[in-house]
């Protein structure tokens, strides 16, 4: 039996990508970020960033 690590976006629940570790599932997902501790898809990393920026011009 082996373990299976899913990454999936903290914002959404996309599923991402399995792994044999979280090391290994993340190396393939591309446009996916850790942000302060999360996963995120691309799309929301995006909107995260987007907001990040309104926030700082305000």
């Amino acid at each position: 039996m082996s373990t299976r690590v899913a990454i999936v976006c903290d914002q959404c629940g996309d599923l991402g990508n399995l792994g044999s570790t979280p090391h290994h599932a993340r190396a393939t997902l591309s446009g996916w970020s850790r942000l302060h501790g999360l996963d995120l898809c691309p799309l929301c990393r995006i909107i995260a960033e987007n907001r990040a920026r309104m926030a700082s011009t305000a």
